[in-house]
């Protein structure tokens, strides 16, 4: 590879056509919206419910920077929390999750959605301002600078519109893959306008800054500064030595970042001991086993890339013990491992893109656990633009030859296969627009995955479906007997069913299993409560409370056994506070109606169930309970009102009907 004359900034070749790279932008943007059109109404899935419906430190901005420490996908990644916070307070109704066992929500997902595609269109962007630079650059121009822009807009628009982005775009929660890819193709993209620029730090230091960004954003980031100065050395000055001669500052501050990410490792324990070495509660999650199961994972990823068929939500938290399943697969990685080192020293463009590759999956893809998913389609969302630049390049090369005949089809081929792509990604995301349709879709192509049976449960359950809900859970726990989440949703399907002692069973043993799951306390307590066991309900539903202060029905129903057990003064007090921090908890103050209409304190108790009807003007018992107090206190005019619509909204409530009768008569001349 020729070095090129490294005592000055390198200009790129002859600009092209600013209204050709304006128009490529917006046929980029353009396909991005069509592919993604029908993804802003998915719900919360998985990792989207403890990261953001039932995050509480997104819904202050003191807070928004300081994401829990518990092994969330936000945990450890403040910049992600914060964006989450962002799209909170801009959501309208609070989007924390009022009853997860129910799964009642006041979210907006809309916004949630559109920023998560805003953050993809921008990586894209950069990915074909990019592309463009180093394919006209000084290394590269002779060759490709006279097709750099188109080169750049196919491998971009391909990349933009890939199926196998669905994990990190639709996907609410792995926002921290899309934010940390924007951050890297940013940091690049900085280096390469300075490299060009006689006034270079206009651009390498936002490059630093972008850096920073990324490693508050994902621990994949910590592979940024090796990258870029393996970009520099490749596609601008030719060697190491000149890179770190010319931009040694620049180094230096890309290096700097290390120092957040540590710190960001550090305090979130390892990300709430789900990743790093030496996880607790499964003993066969080893590195050896983990790089073993990464041989079957990339192989696999990369399968997709090339043809996307059959993509999986969640692979579950396998491993692979016995190197003779996997040596096929290991085989092709060293090689291709082995043919990337030997492209850096002389193909270096090529060697480029296999270190990008391998360089982006080494933190969650190597021998480092991750023990809440041991493969992940997620992954591969700035890995991919190796792949299809590759691919781009490819055939490139291969009708580069063939003149004008060779290219039409080169063209055409691209538009095919685009379209292709679109549609996969628009029929892929149709697939997230329910928890029902994607846990049923993963538990068709991989029925071994545990926890895939598991969120099919909760998602029957939800849908009203309790009887299908316990075969999934008896099928989970099949697999993975020691499962307390599973144990969780089979109890709270026997609770469903009125079938007490049994969910009682079921929820102690999840308990002794995971001793701080709350929904398994809160379920316990509720079991007890249904067999008239306040007493002995009372502690676990302060558990739930405690250990989950965002979970408002575990504080809501401790308040309620309390008041059922004579502790009148201290459900009072619960109430009062569980208001304060939510005064839009609509069956909260219809709870606490009832309490201190029990207690004969009438005034106060029609204004929380005025409140409660206001909040849900749909809740007949809200607007039977106002309209019976109302009448108590001798407002018998605002009673009839409230009956009326009671019994308009529940009209086989006979208690509804006789006290609406009885406030007529009354108001009868």
């Amino acid at each position: 590879m020729p070095a090129p004359d490294n005592s000055r900034p390198q200009p790129a070749a002859a600009p092209p056509n600013p209204l050709a790279v304006w128009a490529c932008a917006v046929l980029i943007a353009l396909a991005v919206a069509l592919a993604w059109s029908n993804s802003f109404r998915g719900p919360f899935v998985l990792d989207d419910l403890p990261g953001i419906a039932e995050n509480a430190s997104i819904r202050s901005w003191r807070t928004a920077f300081n994401p829990p420490n518990e092994g969330q996908t936000v945990t450890g990644r403040p910049l992600v929390n914060l964006s989450f916070a962002v799209n909170h307070a801009l959501a309208g109704p609070d989007p924390l999750v009022k009853d997860p066992i129910s799964g009642q929500d006041g979210d907006q997902v809309l916004g949630y959605h559109g920023l998560n595609l805003a953050i993809h269109l921008g990586a894209a962007l950069l990915l074909f301002g990019l592309v463009r630079r180093s394919l006209a650059g000084p290394v590269l121009r002779d060759k490709f600078g006279s097709v750099a822009l188109p080169l750049a807009f196919a491998a971009a628009l391909l990349w933009a519109v890939h199926p196998l982005q669905t994990g990190a775009v639709t996907y609410i929660a792995q926002r921290a893959e899309s934010l940390c890819a924007l951050f890297y193709l940013l940091t690049l993209w900085c280096l390469a306008r300075g490299a060009e620029s006689v006034r270079p730090w206009r651009w390498l230091a936002p490059g630093v800054a972008a850096c920073l960004c990324g490693m508050a954003s994902k621990e994949v980031m910590v592979s940024a500064p090796l990258l870029a100065l393996l970009y520099d050395r490749t596609f601008v000055t030719g060697s190491f030595k000149a890179a770190l001669k010319q931009r040694w500052i620049f180094y230096l501050g890309l290096a700097a970042t290390w120092g957040l990410l540590a710190a960001l490792v550090l305090h979130s324990g390892n990300r709430g001991e789900t990743a790093g070495f030496g996880i607790k509660g499964n003993p066969e999650l080893t590195p050896w086993t983990y790089l073993l199961r990464q041989c079957a994972a990339i192989v696999q990823y990369l399968r997709l890339s090339v043809w996307p068929d059959r993509l999986i939500s969640d692979y579950g938290f396998d491993v692979v013990t016995d190197p003779r399943k996997v040596w096929p697969q290991g085989l092709l990685l060293l090689a291709l491992f082995a043919a990337t080192l030997w492209a850096l020293w002389r193909r270096p463009a090529w060697g480029f893109l296999g270190g990008w590759f391998f360089a982006i999956l080494a933190p969650s893809s190597s021998i480092i656990p991750v023990g809440t998913e041991t493969a992940a389609e997620h992954r591969m969302y700035l890995p991919l633009a190796a792949v299809v630049t590759v691919m781009v390049l490819a055939v490139h090369a291969l009708v580069r030859r063939t003149g004008r005949a060779g290219l039409v089809a080169a063209t055409g081929l691209g538009m095919v296969a685009a379209v292709a792509l679109g549609v996969a990604t628009s029929r892929r995301n149709g697939t997230y627009r329910s928890s029902l349709a994607l846990w049923q879709d993963a538990v068709a192509k991989r029925p071994q995955n545990a926890r895939a049976h598991q969120e099919l449960a909760l998602a029957l359950y939800k849908s009203g479906q309790a009887e299908a809900s316990l075969s999934e859970s008896e099928a989970a726990l099949r697999l993975q007997p020691n499962y307390p989440t599973a144990l969780n949703n089979f109890a709270t399907s026997l609770l469903a069913l009125n079938r007490y002692p049994e969910a009682v069973v079921q929820f102690t043993e999840a308990v002794r299993q995971k001793p701080d799951l709350a929904e398994a306390h809160l379920g316990l307590g509720n079991a007890l409560a249904n067999q008239g066991r306040l007493a002995e309900a009372i502690p676990h539903f302060q558990a739930a409370a405690e250990l989950k202060p965002a979970m408002l029905i575990a504080r809501n129903n401790l308040a309620k056994a309390l008041g059922a057990t004579g502790q009148a003064a201290e459900a009072v007090r619960q109430f009062q506070a569980l208001l304060r921090d939510r005064p839009g908890y609509a069956q909260g103050h219809f709870d606490f109606g009832q309490l201190l209409n029990g207690l004969g304190r009438l005034p106060e108790a029609i204004a929380e169930f005025d409140t409660a009807a206001q909040l849900e003007p749909g809740n007949a018992n809200a607007h039977l309970y106002l309209g019976v107090a109302l009448f108590n206190v001798g407002r018998k005019t605002e009673a009839l009102s409230h009956l009326e619509t009671g019994v308009r909204l529940a009209p086989n409530n006979a208690e509804g009907r006789s006290a609406l009768e009885t406030v007529r008569r009354a108001l009868q001349p």
